[in-house]
């Protein structure tokens, strides 16, 4: 699918043939929200954009670690819409590309992106788009994952979502579309910890606040292989 969007095929995989989410994916998305709280002190009693918030599980473990006031999620696939609804996620259907009129009017004080902006063909505009809709002094937080293993992962067959990444974004791609949007303050760093990291694979999963834990040394070493994503985070001034 040249345009990274994920459909029926996809919403029917992340649901484990009706089982529930897979280990893997439980551990990603919990993984991912816990970063994107730890990195946003302001998300507490604020207003939350999950931008290709899928069925909304991130989003909702964001909300239930983080504690906004108000929080909503945009999807452009309707059929992963339609299983966030069921499983009482606020999910809407809108392109982050170009925001549904009803989010560009609201304004919020996190926005985040996990795991999407390789998915768009145009995540310069999903950039644009967070930015507008953010208050003064709005934070962006974003991932996605390291280019080397992406492409490993794909290779070799662990990783099916990779077919549906269309981009690869790296901390000097990041940085440059976020100041053209006008960002500030952009940093980026590696999270997720190969060591542990694949271990749901093996059906091994390990407490996220832990594996956290144990990939504080290895975030000191400038080898960014060691970790097989990315975390992005931006300000509007």
């Amino acid at each position: 699918m040249t345009d990274g969007s994920m459909h029926a095929d996809y919403a029917r995989g992340r649901d484990a043939d009706g089982r529930g989410a897979r280990a893997e994916l439980v551990y990603r998305y919990r993984f991912r929200a816990l970063a994107a709280v730890r990195s946003a002190p302001m998300l507490r009693g604020g207003r939350l954009l999950d931008l290709g918030a899928a069925e909304g599980r991130t989003l909702g473990e964001m909300m239930r670690l983080g504690g906004p006031a108000q929080a909503v999620g945009v999807e452009i696939s309707t059929d992963l819409v339609e299983m966030a609804t069921r499983l009482g996620f606020p999910v809407i259907a809108g392109d982050v590309q170009d925001l549904p009129a009803e989010i560009r009017a609201r304004r919020f004080d996190v926005v985040t992106a996990m795991a999407v902006l390789e998915h768009l063909p145009d995540p310069a505009a999903a950039l644009r788009s967070a930015f507008e809709v953010l208050a003064p002094g709005g934070r962006l937080i974003a991932s996605a994952p390291s280019p080397f293993w992406d492409r490993l992962a794909g290779a070799s067959g662990i990783h099916k979502e990779q077919a549906h990444h269309v981009q690869e974004v790296d901390g000097a791609f990041f940085r440059r579309q976020a100041s053209e949007a006008g960002f500030v303050r952009i940093r980026t760093r590696p999270f997720m910890f190969v060591g542990t990291a694949f271990l749901p694979y093996l059906g091994l999963v390990p407490p996220v606040e832990l594996a956290q834990r144990l990939e504080a040394p290895f975030s000191r070493f400038p080898f960014s292989s060691l970790f097989i994503n990315q975390l992005f985070i931006a300000d509007r001034p």
